[in-house]
């Protein structure tokens, strides 16, 4: 019985060891060392600064959708130097992971680079001391990383700090993106966070976007918001049910053009009636012509339908004139027998 156990006990312990094996990435050309974040995170970061020179420090996070960065599994991510990359975009057998690997370039003035890979991805360090971390808590990794989004000054390092923290399968991701939304931030911030709870984050993305477009008193940020519902994958038509709302209610102009724009694209045909209303109804000139604009996006020949229907119906001047103007521009047959019955005596 005692050998069993012993024999269980170590079969647990290889497949522990495995497992953390497989999270960590192959490295070459590198002074590699690999330990525990006993004492988290901002403490190695620390120390990687204090070390006078500079060295990449990398970790395994859990991903809250399959992840994969793009490139073909056999290809070498050179971090340091300038190298020529191919991509095999023809290649349909490229793998998905449910771990990414987190790697940030330090040196004495704080973090310069970040980098975010597949787990089976040779990484090529170019001769730098490189530390692999184990053991890291993802909440602390969000809460890492999130800090060093507000610390930077450098926009691409920024946006992909914040693509990363939208990766992490915790709770804490969608905290620290809502914190980043927040009216204390710079603009660039609150879009680009806003942007990947749209993408990555499904329902608890959605009502964090809704929230913001009904309570934020940013219009330029609401304005970037009616592009961000549209990447709303779950649940999709309340993210089209919010469009319309904000491009019926939403007290600046600007926004609700944006918003009438964005629900055709991503409403077609079940919009058409709510958009030809806005086009009678709004009480705003340039919003009424905006949402001619959006009808002649409609798919397929729901455009011209609509356009002949607020050519001819339509109480305002500058309305119908914006709609024979869009007809003018549609391949519909419909619309040049329209046109040309205009123009007859």
């Amino acid at each position: 019985m005692q050998r069993l156990i012993r024999v269980l006990v170590m079969g647990t312990v290889f497949s522990i060891a495995a497992a953390v094996s497989a999270q960590q990435p192959s490295v070459e050309h590198a002074q590699l060392t690999v330990r525990a974040a006993e004492h988290g995170l901002a403490a190695e970061l620390e120390t990687a600064k204090r070390s006078g020179s500079p060295e990449w420090i990398g970790w395994s996070i859990p991903v809250s959708e399959h992840f994969s960065s793009g490139w073909g599994m056999d290809r070498v991510e050179f971090l340091e130097g300038d190298h020529s990359t191919y991509n095999d975009s023809s290649d349909e057998t490229k793998k998905t992971f449910d771990h990414a690997v987190i790697l940030l370039r330090v040196a004495g003035d704080g973090v310069e680079k970040l980098k975010v890979e597949n787990p089976d991805r040779k990484l090529d360090a170019g001769g730098l001391r490189f530390v692999w971390l184990t053991g890291v808590a993802p909440d602390d990794s969000v809460r890492t990383l999130t800090a060093l989004v507000k610390q930077s000054d450098t926009k691409h390092l920024r946006d992909t700090l914040i693509f990363a923290v939208s990766l992490h399968q915790t709770p804490a991701a969608i905290e620290a993106l809502v914190g980043l939304t927040g009216a204390g931030n710079d603009l660039e911030i609150r879009e680009k966070a806003a942007f990947w709870l749209a993408n990555q984050r499904g329902p608890e993305g959605f009502r964090a976007i809704q929230r913001l477009a009904r309570q934020d008193s940013d219009e330029k940020f609401r304005e970037k918001l009616t592009f961000d519902l549209t990447l709303v994958k779950d649940p999709a038509q309340d993210a089209l049910t919010e469009l319309i709302r904000m491009a019926h209610e939403d007290a600046s102009p600007r926004v609700r053009k944006q918003a009438q724009f964005w629900m055709a694209t991503k409403g077609g045909k079940k919009v058409a009636g709510d958009l030809r209303g806005m086009a009678e109804n709004d009480p705003d000139t340039q919003v009424r012509k905006q949402a001619v604009f959006a009808l002649s996006r409609l798919p397929g020949d729901e455009a011209a339908t609509q356009l002949i229907q607020v050519a001819s119906t339509n109480k305002d001047p500058q309305v119908r004139k914006q709609a024979v103007f869009w007809l003018g521009q549609s391949k519909d047959p419909r619309a040049l027998d329209y046109l040309t019955k205009l123009l007859q005596p």
